[in-house]
């Protein structure tokens, strides 16, 4: 299973930016493995995406979704977000419906911005038996998490009571604080590996975009400890505190807005 949160940033004008935030581990009830993506963020059009349940199939069909969307096929610029999701929905039901090597239970959710620069949410869930194309809510005016799912969800949502009560409350930030605390110390064996991201902005400029995390001092991108490679500065850098870093001293960028952890009053 995994642990997967997606939330809402609200400033003073209203929502600015969503995120989807996941583990990285998948696992059997023998072994498990902790650098598998389970995020996505589409560089050609407004969206992000994210999955728990079965793996096998998800993880192939969002790579697919994205490698097709990233080359121009599937999706174009001007297309609404509903019909964005529309066309996502039916190709994941396509593909599902020649799968026969297992029946797991499927989430895939999806985060979006439309033409009004509103951002749009749905989850497509296959029950074991139907696919359904679930609207999530997302007309709110202050930081909201959307969604936390997965077998580490429990966990989560009792965890964030605390975070919730202390002085960052109605914060972005708190959610990826309260994110990282419990994957770190979860109880639930099918939930670990390192904290992975992906964004969407409210500026028509910005389209889906990945994140790189910086825990313990390492970096990692999509769940994988990363060396000194090229490129490393063509992405943002969050650390634990979602501080913007710079990715080769991994500290909080001079520049950048301190994130402090809330002081998590007990409930």
């Amino acid at each position: 299973m995994t642990l997967i949160v997606g939330w809402l940033a609200c400033d003073q004008r209203g929502p600015c930016s969503a995120y989807i935030a996941s583990d990285s581990r998948i696992s059997d009830n023998r072994n498990f493995y902790d650098y598998s993506q389970k995020t996505f963020a589409l560089k050609n059009t407004p969206d992000i995406l994210g999955y728990c349940g079965e793996t096998l199939f998800t993880y192939q069909i969002l790579t697919r979704l994205t490698s097709m969307c990233d080359v121009g096929m599937l999706l174009s610029e001007d297309m609404d977000y509903q019909d964005r999701s529309e066309i996502i929905f039916n190709e994941i039901k396509r593909a599902h419906s020649a799968y026969k090597l297992n029946n797991g239970i499927i989430k895939i959710y999806h985060i979006g911005r439309n033409k009004k620069r509103i951002f749009d949410a749905n989850v497509y869930f296959w029950n074991g038996i139907i696919w359904e194309n679930i609207k999530i809510h997302t007309d709110f005016k202050k930081s909201k998490n959307l969604f936390s799912d997965g077998s580490g969800k429990k966990e989560y949502d009792e965890n964030f009571l605390r975070f919730k009560n202390g002085n960052n409350e109605s914060t972005s930030r708190n959610y990826f604080h309260c994110f990282c605390d419990i994957v770190k110390n979860v109880k639930d064996k099918h939930t670990g590996g390192i904290p992975q991201l992906v964004g969407l902005y409210n500026g028509s400029k910005f389209n889906g975009m990945y994140h790189g995390t910086i825990v313990d001092g390492q970096a990692y991108y999509q769940g994988l400890k990363m060396g000194n490679v090229y490129g490393m500065s063509n992405i943002r850098w969050y650390n634990e505190n979602f501080e913007i870093c710079d990715w080769n001293t991994k500290q909080r960028e001079a520049n950048a807005m301190v994130q402090p952890i809330s002081k998590k009053a007990t409930p």
